[in-house]
Order: C-alpha cells, then structure tokens, then sequence
C-alpha cells in the first residue's frame, strides 16, 4: 500500500513538474519574442487603426508572433487605457487573437516533440551569445524545447495515473457531461492562467487512446476545450482593472465572444463531434492531438466569422453594460484632422491637452517607480511596462499630429510654440525611457537579493523628493506658462546635479569602508545617474517657458555623463 502510494505521489508530482516546464517555456518563448521585435509590436498594432478586418489580420499576427493571446489583449488594453485606441479596434484585435493562440495547440500537436531536448540544448547555448537578437531567438527555442520537455514528463505522469480506475471513472463521466467538462476547462485554466497548457493537457490526454488506455473522448475533450476559452479571459479582465471605460468594455467583448462561442458549439455539440472525427478519419491518425488543435482552430476561426457581422451589437452590450463614469483620457477631438484644415491654431491649442495628459501618464510612471525602489512589487513592473508603451504611443501619435499641424500653415509665433511642444513631446518620451531603466534596475537587484543599504535608501529618498517636486513644478510650469515656478524647476535641476554628484561620492565611500559589497551595489550609480537625466529633461521643458526660443544645451553640447544611452 506504502508502495502504490508512493509511486501515485512521484506520478503526481511529474504531472505537475511538466505543466510547470510547459507554463516556463511558455512564458519563456512569449518574453524572447517580445524582446526580439521590440518596438515592432506597438507599430503592429497601431497599423489595426482603420477596420475591425484589418484589427483581425493584426491580432492574429501579433499573438503568432508572441504565442500569447492574452499578451495581445493586455497590450490592447493598455492602449486603451491610455485612450489611445478605440472600442471597435480593440474588438477586432481580440477577435484575432483568438485565432492567433490555436498556433500553439498545432505546435504541441507535432510530431517534433522528441527533439524537445535537441531545441532546448541549442536554444541555451544560444543564450550565452552577446549578441541580443541570438540570445533573444536562443530564449525562443529554449522556450520550445522546455515547451516539449514539460509535455514529456507531465505525460509520463499522466500515463499512470490515467490507468487507474479513479481516472477512468472521472474521464467517463466528463465524456457524458458536457457541463462538468466546460466548468473544469474553465477554472483550470483561470488557475494557471493559459489557455495552451490547458489544450496541451488535453492533447496528451487524448493521445493516450492510442496507446490503449482510456481516456477523454472526443465528446468530453470538446466541452473542456470550450471551457479553456472562457477561462483564458481572466487575463482580460484583470488587466482591465484600475483601467478606463473603454478597457473594461473591452475585457467584456473578450468575455462575450468566449461564452458565446462555448454556448453556441454545445448546442451543436453532436454534430461538431462527429465534423471532428470525420476529419480525424480522413486526414489524421486515430487519437491525433491534432484533431485537438483542429477543433480548437475551428471553433474560434468559426465563431470570429460569425461574430465579426455582429461588431457594432457588441460593442452596444458593452456599453450597455459598462456604463460611463468618467472623461477619456483623451479628448475625441485630440487627433481630429478636420479640426486641423478649419483652424491650425486651435488644433495646435488643443494637442496641448494631450501633452498634458502625457506629462500625467509620466507622473503615474514616476510615482510607480519611486514606490518599487524601495518595495519588491511584481505587480508594479508590469504595469509600469504599460505605462512605458502608453508614453511611447503618445510621443509617436503627438509628434505625428503637429508634423500634419506644421503642414497647414502657421504664423511665425504658432511655428515656435510647436517647434517647442515637439522638443516636450521627446522630453517626456526620454523621461519615460530613464523611469523603464531605473524599474529595470531595481527588478535585477530584486531578483538577485540586493537590497538597498540603509544609507542608500536615505540618499535615494532624498534624490527622489526633490525630483517629484520638480517634475510637479515642471508639469504646473508648462501647463499655465508660468515663469516664476519655470525658474525655480531649473534651480532644482541644479540641486539634483549636486545630489547626484554627493550620493555617488558617498556610495564610494561606503564600498572603501567595506560597509557594502561591490556586487550588492553595483548598478547603484546607474540608479542615479538616470534620475540625474531626468532633471535634465525637466529643466529642457520648463527652459521654453522661460526663454521661447530656448535649445537644450545637450543637444548642442552634452556633459559626458549627460549622453542619452536611450537610442
């Protein structure tokens, strides 16, 4: 008894090793390819501007691209967030990154799976290489083969455990009960928060039919499939929180489109049963786990068809549903051209506004990052990457708009104030920039155990009051014009200089005094030195307040320590 206990515990915990592997490789493969196209996904999604069509294409490109339909959600709702996209946009990038994700499931259905070690190996050795778009593709085939090795030894586990009469009970009685199936398609993966570990369970179960072990049928499979779909939108949902209307009517279509699918293929449950086993019979091998992929690639490119006629309805229900309670973070006349041919000037007055609300996003940034200096927050560097994309959409959406603004014609005054809110626009974009160092930073000493001295932590607290005073001032400054408060910002920004220059003389004594080691510390001077950029930026805004032909003295003549290492 002892015996067969012990080996149900080892057969468990490779099941739950393997999902582990898988959900790591995953995860793994998402964040490379992410790293590899860089600022390619934001330009990706701002071509889905003009039809939910065009959205579909794109949601379908960008979740193949990071095999993640819930990154492409997430980073449409960020845009959203920032009021930088529209409802029925956003509509059609979920649409499409439902047809996107069934990449996966054909991946895992492939017969490539015993190479799994062979990609893994490579994609390691890979990693070790400087160059970054190596090191980033070696992340992506170590992701596969992880992918592939966790599918591995979750089946080994399965296999077992599959064989007992306890298995063959639960998987008989999700084989009859259709609701039971959807209900626990649902909440596993609302549990570990992927819907291709979920189908990847699924597909390895199926396949050991073959094999002569009864389990999940093609009747019980389908329902747990549905299911899996409604639970993937979870991620939807709880990156809508804290967000604007707009983004939590989004996370509702994703919900809506999901539940609808589940309902409408139950009821067609029998006849979709059979649809996927006379393709099995007539394209793949009994038990295929690609007859798996094949009904999950059907249903959602099925259901996007449908629904795609029944855009505006559901973007109604939304509305309905999720009521107005606040302004856009961007007024509906930000980016209005016509607005620009009736009177250049009053659009000039009114892309001030959007400045506006870039310098507030950068505030929410700044806070965001003061707070995680000194406080581990996962949570936070999360979000402080959608404020980073929000702050980058704005720079390219605001400069875009006073360049077809330039085009119109302005009198000589109006050219310099908008030659002025172009160097702003940048300003705040670097400001940005050096906010994603510094969180960066903290998220490697974070992940390495090294925590603030005490010492630090006072220097650093003292560095970051002045900098939040300046950047209010700053803000404050440039929004009513005010000169007096513009000059004081630029005697803070000598102030910062000399905190700068005092901590970082002070971080070398405490490292000659042994009082730290060079290894807790070492990206300490980097921490200052791009708070020190910040103030740098700050006095280039308030300096236009002051003197409206004002040029950055560091485009001209930059301080060595000064050069911007954003680019």
């Amino acid at each position: 008894m002892t015996i067969a206990l012990a080996g149900i515990g080892q057969n468990i915990m490779f099941v739950f090793g393997g999902l582990a592997l898988f959900l790591f490789g995953i995860n793994l493969m998402s964040d490379s390819l992410k790293a590899a196209a860089g600022s390619k996904l934001k330009s990706i999604i701002e071509k889905s501007t003009n039809t939910p069509l065009k959205g579909i294409l794109v949601g379908i490109l960008l979740t193949v691209l990071i095999q993640s339909s819930s990154g492409t959600t997430a980073l449409t709702i960020g845009l959203l967030r920032a009021g930088l996209m529209t409802l029925p946009q956003s509509v059609g990038i979920i649409m499409g990154a439902n047809i996107g994700t069934t990449v996966t499931a054909f991946i895992i259905g492939l017969p490539i799976a015993k190479f799994g070690y062979i990609f893994l190996a490579i994609g390691v050795i890979m990693t070790f290489i400087g160059k970054k778009k190596i090191h980033h593709f070696g992340g992506v085939l170590a992701g596969l083969g992880m992918l592939f090795v966790g599918l591995e030894v979750m089946g080994s586990g399965l296999k077992p455990l599959a064989n007992t009469a306890e298995a063959e009970q639960m998987f008989a009685v999700f084989s009859q009960n259709w609701f039971l199936g959807t209900i626990f398609g649902t909440v596993f993966t609302g549990v570990v928060q992927s819907s291709s570990a979920a189908i990847g369970v699924l597909e390895k179960l199926y396949a050991l039919n073959a094999e002569g072990i009864d389990t999940i049928t093609l009747s019980g499979a389908i329902p747990i499939l549905l299911g899996a779909n409604i639970g993937t939108t979870i991620t939807a949902f709880l990156a809508s929180l804290g967000g604007n209307t707009e983004s939590k009517r989004a996370a509702f279509v994703h919900v809506l489109f999901n539940v609808l699918m589940a309902v409408v293929f139950l009821i067609i449950l029998n006849p979709y049963r059979h649809l996927i086993i006379w393709f099995e019979e007539t394209f793949l091998e009994r038990y295929s786990m690609l007859s798996i992929a094949f009904a999950h690639a059907f249903q959602n490119v099925t259901m996007t068809v449908i629904l795609y006629f029944f855009i505006n309805q559901m973007i109604r229900a939304a509305k309905y549903f999720v009521k107005d309670k606040e302004k856009k973070h961007i007024p509906d006349d930000m980016f209005d051209e016509k607005l620009i041919d009736e009177s250049p000037t009053l659009a000039l007055e009114v892309a001030k506004r959007g400045i506006l609300s870039m310098g507030a996003v950068i505030k929410e940034y700044f806070d965001l990052v003061k707070s995680y200096s000194f406080k581990d927050n996962s949570n936070l560097v999360d979000e402080g990457y959608t404020l980073e994309m929000i702050t980058d959409t704005y720079d390219i959406k605001l400069h875009d708009y006073l360049i077809k603004i330039s085009m119109a014609g302005l009198d000589k005054n109006d050219s310099a104030k908008l030659s002025r809110d172009l160097d702003t626009i940048k300003d705040f974009e670097r400001i940005g920039d050096h906010l994603t160092n510094v969180l960066e930073f903290f998220k490697e000493r974070y992940s390495e155990s090294q925590l603030l001295s005490e010492e630090g932590t006072k220097d650093l607290t003292e560095l970051y009051d002045a900098l939040d005073g300046m950047l209010t001032d700053a803000l404050e400054s440039f929004k009513n014009q005010d000169v007096e408060l513009a000059k004081k910002v630029v005697k803070t920004e000598d102030l910062i200089d000399e905190l700068e220059e005092k901590f970082r003389y002070r971080y070398i004594e405490r490292l000659k005094n042994l009082e730290i080691t060079f290894v807790r510390a070492a990206n300490y001077p980097d921490i200052l030195a791009n708070l020190e950029r910040i103030g740098d930026h700050l006095m280039n805004i308030v300096s236009s307040v002051i003197e409206p032909m004002y040029v950055p003295q560091s485009v001209i003549v930059p301080k060595p320590h000064e050069l911007d290492k954003d680019v």
